[in-house]
This record gives C-alpha cells, sequence and structure tokens, in this order.
C-alpha cells in the first residue's frame, strides 16, 4: 500500500512540473510586437490652362491719296509693293497721281491661352497601418520535464488500467 502511494504522489508531481502559467510564460520570454503607423495626406490644386478660339471675318479694304507730281515719262511701269503676314495681306502701287493701297484682311482663327482659367482640387489621404504582432512564444519545455510527464502519464494509464482490471475482477465475483 505504501508502494502505491509514492507512486501515485510521483505521478501526480510529474504532471504538475509540466505546467507553467502563461503570466510566467511570458515573463520568461516577452512578446515583441512592432508597430508602424504612416498617414499621407496630400492636398493640391490643379490648374488646367484653356484654349479659346477666337475667329475674325476677313475684310477688304482700298483706300488711296492724292499726291501732287509731275507725271511720270511714258515708258515707266511702276511696281507694286506687296507685304503679309499672317493675319493680312498689302499691297501699294502709284498710279499716276495718287497712290492706291490694298489691304485684304484673312479669315483667321486666333488661339488664346487663358491661364488659370480652371481650378480642380484633389484631396488624396492615404493611410498605411502596419501592425504585426506577434504571438506569445512557444514556451520552451525542458527534455527532463518532458520525460517526467510521459512517466506521469504512463503511470496515470497504469492507474486507469488497474481500476478497469479491479472492476471487472469484482463484477465477475
Amino acid at each position: 500500500m505504501k508502494i502505491k502511494t509514492i507512486l501515485i504522489t510521483i505521478a501526480f508531481l510529474s504532471v504538475l512540473t509540466g505546467c507553467i502559467t502563461q503570466r510566467r510564460c511570458y515573463n520568461r520570454f516577452p512578446p515583441k510586437s512592432d508597430t508602424i503607423k504612416i498617414n499621407t495626406i496630400r492636398d493640391s490644386i490643379i490648374y488646367r490652362d484653356t484654349t479659346v478660339y477666337i475667329e475674325i471675318p476677313g475684310e477688304f479694304h482700298v483706300d488711296s491719296i492724292m499726291i501732287p507730281c509731275p507725271p511720270p515719262p511714258p515708258s515707266y511701269v511702276p511696281r507694286r509693293v506687296y507685304a503679309e503676314t499672317s493675319l493680312a495681306h498689302a499691297s501699294a502701287w502709284w498710279s499716276y497721281p495718287v497712290i492706291k493701297l490694298e489691304l485684304i484682311q484673312k479669315d483667321t482663327t486666333i488661339l488664346h491661352r487663358l491661364d488659370n482659367a480652371l481650378k480642380e482640387a484633389y484631396h488624396w489621404e492615404n493611410e498605411f497601418n502596419k501592425i504585426t504582432t506577434v504571438l506569445p512564444p512557444v514556451k520552451f519545455v525542458p527534455k527532463w520535464i518532458k520525460v517526467l510527464a510521459s512517466i506521469g502519464g504512463l503511470f496515470i494509464l497504469a492507474l486507469i488500467g488497474w481500476v478497469v482490471l479491479k472492476i471487472v475482477t469484482i463484477s465477475k465475483k
């Protein structure tokens, strides 16, 4: 009977030595966690240039002015003078006794850019959260405690087997 009590006590103590509280585990192996929190807010105003097309219809204008001059010799033929831009064409000539000017305005479309005509506002917010929490580490169990726990498990199985055997033998009587 005394050996049974000693064996049961040893089995019970070996089971208890395999247990550890979570607080003791955290004290021995404190958890490590990394937390990164980045908030980015961007406000931007974008100005878009606008092109306005202005159409100018063409015109034709002829003008002359009298100049008192002596008549030219009969063999003299005056030349025309021309000038041209992207918007107009002009020519001038002398026809005795007047100087004539002809101005022809071309049909034109003028491109005019309006700066800061359209204004667009954007509000962009990006929140980046990286939270890495490390799970509590697996507690380290020394080898000798594993051996004791295995022996304790065997003792418990033997005890259960012994109890079952006793119940079977009692029920046969």
